[in-house]
């Protein structure tokens, strides 16, 4: 009974996990599914789905096959569905190529430890293992997946993995060496399988830290454990220093009060489960990895490039497969701070973003601020570069903006009202789909044309123009 309701947590979580981290079809993933020849994006939406829930599964089967308890099984399986949060914001869950990747690894694994069953040797079942998660690896980067690998994206599952590790050179058992090694040079080619045999090894790494004796291993994995959660905010000085101080207040307390490892051993292994899973939900999710950010169009985006089917040639600034998708046919790709138009352009937040990031030219609405007369600041930013204008009558006034410098903190010039636009004036200034626009030395640009011209159809934050 007891295993059955571990599977419906699993499964529970696998489900509710993906409902509320998944954010649509990315613009890598819309490329993938113009190759596969999927017509519907709800196909995509349910192959994610699937895979987030069968992936965890398989990898709790696998861990059954080499005799691990119940909740054992159960928290490898929360590790590899909690591991697309941390493999570049969801990309997982955004690209339905590397949704069944890591589908094909959890299958690996599990083919694995049937097969170590079989032939009842370890070692051959790890050279077995080895060899499937090889040719995983070449598959990943024939198809493109590339290096891409940031330790700090898994600093929830390495220490855990570690521990096994530590072990395993301690017994000089090639059984136990073997996969943690090899997960963590997995995650340089194939974040699936990385991701999936890291969570394996996670598992197994915790059933060593349960072994009474071992209060040496418990306090290296401690001090590891510290290290790497702090060095996920990529600071490897103050990383170092924790570790440090983690490790000799831990054993501090454990001498003076002489604390016998059974007391501690099961209470601290469900707490350490639960950090890891909730930290990697919560810490990872909205950790912004330099050049990682994941590029997935809004839904009025979609909505204008579904409008442009069939409307002639198109010009936009952002997510050309997107388009293809939906209208059929290849866009113009333009740049907003050009002067190359196309017969129409399609101009919507997001892809505006994408064009213009880091400029001082579109802003997007930040904070609003209450200066020492009681009046009040709309806030916008982009990039180092701020905009600061005054709220007047729940509006931004008509005059004059400062635009400063965030990170020095100082004024760079100010902006004349008469240069400041707002890209849909039916919106709220604090609404997330509109932009303020410094159309100030860009005149004749697309962006400053484009704020003048008629507008032919348009919805919140989105409209077309003719060129």
């Amino acid at each position: 009974m007891k295993e059955y309701l571990h599977l419906f947590a699993l499964v529970l979580f696998s489900i509710g996990f993906f409902l509320v981290g998944y954010q649509g079809i990315s613009e890598q993933g819309y490329g993938k599914l113009l190759a596969l020849g999927i017509n519907d994006v709800q196909t995509a939406y349910y192959i994610a789905l699937g895979s987030v829930v069968v992936a965890p599964l398989l990898l709790y089967f696998a861990l059954k096959t080499v005799g691990l308890s119940d909740w054992k099984c159960m928290f490898g399986g929360l590790l590899l569905a909690t591991a697309p949060v941390a493999i570049n914001n969801s990309i997982v869950l955004a690209d339905p190529e590397a949704s069944l990747m890591m589908v094909g690894a959890a299958a690996a694994i599990l083919v694995a430890g049937l097969v170590s069953q079989l032939i009842k040797n370890r070692r051959a079942g790890l050279v077995f293992l080895l060899v499937v998660a090889g040719a995983a690896i070449y598959l990943g980067m024939t198809n493109g997946a590339g290096v891409n690998y940031y330790v700090g994206e898994y600093s929830l599952l390495l220490p855990f993995s570690f521990a096994l590790l530590i072990e395993g050179i301690k017994e000089r058992r090639e059984d136990k060496v073997g996969p943690p090694i090899f997960g963590f040079a997995a995650l340089l080619f194939s974040h699936p399988l990385g991701a999936a045999i890291l969570a394996c090894t996670s598992a197994l790494g915790l059933a060593e830290l349960w072994k009474e004796k071992e209060r040496p291993l418990l306090l290296e994995f401690l001090a590891v454990y510290s290290l790497c959660l702090v060095f996920a905010q990529g600071d490897p000085l103050r990383s170092a220093v924790a570790g440090l101080f983690g490790f000799i207040v831990f054993y501090a307390i454990m001498i003076m009060y002489n604390v016998k490892m059974r007391d501690v051993a099961q209470p601290a292994a469900i707490l350490l489960m639960l950090v890891a899973v909730l930290s990697m939900a919560g810490n990872l999710s909205a950790h912004k990895f330099e050049g990682n950010v994941l590029p997935v169009p809004s839904e009025e985006t979609v909505g204008m490039y579904k409008w442009a089917e069939g409307k002639g040639e198109m010009g936009i600034f952002a997510y050309p497969n997107a388009f293809e998708y939906y209208a059929g046919r290849e866009a113009k790709v333009l740049d907003p701070l050009g002067t190359e138009w196309a017969d129409n352009v399609i101009f919507t937040y997001d892809t505006l973003d994408a064009g213009v990031e880091g400029s001082p030219n579109l802003f997007y609405y930040m904070a609003t601020s209450t200066a020492q007369d009681n009046s009040q600041y709309a806030i916008y930013r982009n990039g180092d570069y701020g905009l600061m204008m005054r709220i007047m009558d729940g509006r931004v006034d008509r005059s004059d903006a400062d635009l400063v410098d965030i990170n020095r903190q100082m004024r760079i010039k100010t902006i004349p009202f008469t240069k400041i636009k707002i890209l849909d004036g039916n919106l709220s200034y604090s609404d997330a789909k509109n932009r303020v626009v410094n159309v100030l030395d860009i005149e004749g640009s697309v962006l400053a044309e484009g704020m003048k011209k008629a507008r032919e159809y348009s919805l919140p934050g989105a409209f077309v123009v003719r060129g």
